[in-house]
């Protein structure tokens, strides 16, 4: 496969899902710089995972991508507003990944990173839109911001008869608080506070 092949916008779509990825996965095992507020990191870090979360879930309600409905060109629910609204959730997830992981300072990298992925995927895509819907595609792109909403004279649905399923759908998103705040935890006084008293109370028995 040649240069041009690895940078081309369908390989990158092919394999978004471990591009996007690759600099968490080395978070996971970063130790330097960690931040010794775990209350304020934590914070941050669940209020981006549920809004990233809440974006998703209002974006899968409608588009249906993890749900057995089959797939239509979308306009409506989130869809009025931002033409990936699921790409913006995974970018609010993953970065949260980071406060969770007591990196805050790698938060704007990894935004970036995956601003700068999904930037690459969703050219690939809205080609593939316009192939495959044809003028209603391109009407849509036309009339729909690829990232940045437009509220103005919007009527908005936030909830309907997928709207449960889209919830259970997207509950693998909350590994992000586990995996990373596991590591957030490890090595933590308050992580060998608990044990030393579990360690105590195990042994006075």
């Amino acid at each position: 496969m040649g240069v041009h092949g690895v940078f081309s916008g369908q390989w990158v779509f092919r394999h978004r899902g471990v591009i996007v990825n690759l600099p968490l996965f080395a978070a996971l095992f970063w130790r330097q710089r960690e931040t010794i507020d775990l209350a304020l990191s934590w914070s941050i870090g669940f209020a981006l995972l549920f809004a990233g979360m809440a974006v998703r879930i209002w974006a899968q309600s409608y588009i249906h991508h993890r749900l057995k409905v089959p797939l239509a060109l979308t306009t409506a629910g989130p869809y009025q507003l931002a033409r990936n609204p699921l790409y913006i959730g995974n970018i609010l997830i993953s970065t949260s990944a980071m406060f969770f992981a007591k990196l805050p300072w790698l938060a704007p990298f990894i935004f970036v990173w995956c601003f700068a992925v999904y930037s690459v995927v969703v050219h690939y895509e809205e080609a593939w839109l316009v192939k495959l819907y044809g003028e209603p595609g391109e009407a849509y792109l036309r009339e729909v911001p690829r990232w940045f909403p437009r509220l103005k004279g919007k009527h908005i649905a936030f909830w309907n008869e997928f709207s449960a399923q889209a919830v259970r759908a997207e509950l693998h998103c909350l590994l992000i608080a586990l995996i990373f705040g596991l590591k957030g935890l490890a090595g933590s006084p308050s992580l060998h506070l608990a044990l030393a008293g579990l360690r105590a109370r195990l042994f006075s028995l």
